[in-house]
């Protein structure tokens, strides 16, 4: 399946404006800290799905993908452990972030 290069910004563009729309509507944090859901998770495992889709058929694909998660992983913990969200809205931020990603990448498959 041929992807366009362009697609990765599309959707983390798309991504922030939902975390921030979401933020905005539970009124929980502000546009760019805290709150639910966790902008940082989304955008990282955004970017990991991304990564992965991205490589489709390379033979570097798994190694790659990989360190792509263990970095989203990271940046999930690190948001917990600074004490910046909590488990459930890094969960909500990192689901997200990878199903938009996800969504956007096969609607504009050609």
């Amino acid at each position: 399946m041929k992807r366009p290069r362009w697609l990765w910004i599309v959707a983390l563009v798309l991504v922030v404006v939902i975390v921030i729309s979401m933020k905005a509507l539970s009124g929980r944090g502000t546009p760019l800290r805290g709150g639910w859901p966790s902008g940082h998770a989304a955008v990282a495992f955004a970017g990991w799905m991304a990564v992965t889709l991205t490589l489709d058929g390379s033979e570097h694909r798994f190694l790659v993908s990989s360190l792509a998660l263990i970095m989203a992983l990271l940046v999930a913990q690190t948001r917990v452990e600074a004490g910046v969200h909590s488990s459930l809205e890094v969960a909500t931020g990192a689901t997200l972030g990878a199903i938009v990603t996800l969504a956007i990448f096969q609607v504009f498959s050609v």
